[in-house]
């Protein structure tokens, strides 16, 4: 039988959410709201890339709110709710409910719209060679998290006792997980939190698809930063 995968992308819908808060500090409302939707435009052009090339995987938006779940913005793929609770319960969630579905999970969000399709290939391609034996993790600059993955099942207090938002969360998270197998780390990068990781973000000059290279060429333009 086929090993199947998906990843699965953290979203919020904006007509019922707030996004980009803290973003939104530092280069206004309006202008937060325009870059995640150039976002979540670059980020499903890069998961189509991956998924084209992957002919195991699927691709699936992990919606944060049950009214969002229907909206036309996730059209381009399949849709899971996020359901209750805090990041760690959601995210407990949704792993274990695609791992039923699926031989291997990973997770995205979609402020990194940055990445490489090579280097994303190739995290996907480890955590379905090490997934009944370990777990792969991509780390952020600022402590966090960009991308998990992983094929066995955890206790949901793994997600649970882990500090979000926090400097330490990647280290937290990797410590709990490493009760449970090898846990293998991808190159490091940033997310898109701050007006600094956005100037960050315009810097970015290699290996970009069409959508992603607009996204930048818009971020050059915001007058703010």
């Amino acid at each position: 039988m086929s090993i199947r995968g998906v990843l699965a992308i953290f979203v919020k819908t904006p007509e019922y959410s707030p996004v980009k808060t803290r973003l939104a500090t530092g280069i206004g409302l309006r202008n937060a709201l325009q870059f995640y939707n150039h976002s979540l435009v670059a980020t499903t052009a890069l998961a189509q890339q991956v998924k084209s090339e992957l002919h195991n995987l699927d691709v699936m938006w992990a919606v944060a709110e049950a009214e969002g779940m229907k909206s036309t913005r996730w059209k381009k793929f399949n849709t899971v709710f996020q359901k209750e609770g805090s990041l760690g319960q959601r995210l407990h969630t949704v792993y274990e409910e695609l791992l039923q579905r699926y031989d291997f999970v990973a997770f995205m969000g979609a402020d990194s719209p940055h990445l490489a399709s090579d280097e994303l290939m190739q995290a996907l391609r480890l955590i379905e060679k090490i997934r009944q034996d370990g777990f792969v993790i991509g780390e952020t600059d600022d402590g966090g998290f960009y991308f998990f993955g992983g094929g066995k099942t955890l206790p949901k207090e793994v997600w649970l006792s882990v500090e979000y938002s926090s400097e330490h969360t990647a280290k937290q998270l990797e410590s709990q997980l490493a009760q449970f197998g090898c846990v293998e780390k991808i190159q490091k990068t940033f997310d898109i939190d701050t007006i600094e990781d956005l100037r960050s973000l315009s810097r970015c000059r290699i290996r970009l698809l069409p959508e992603q290279a607009a996204l930048i060429e818009w971020t050059r333009s915001v007058n703010e930063i």
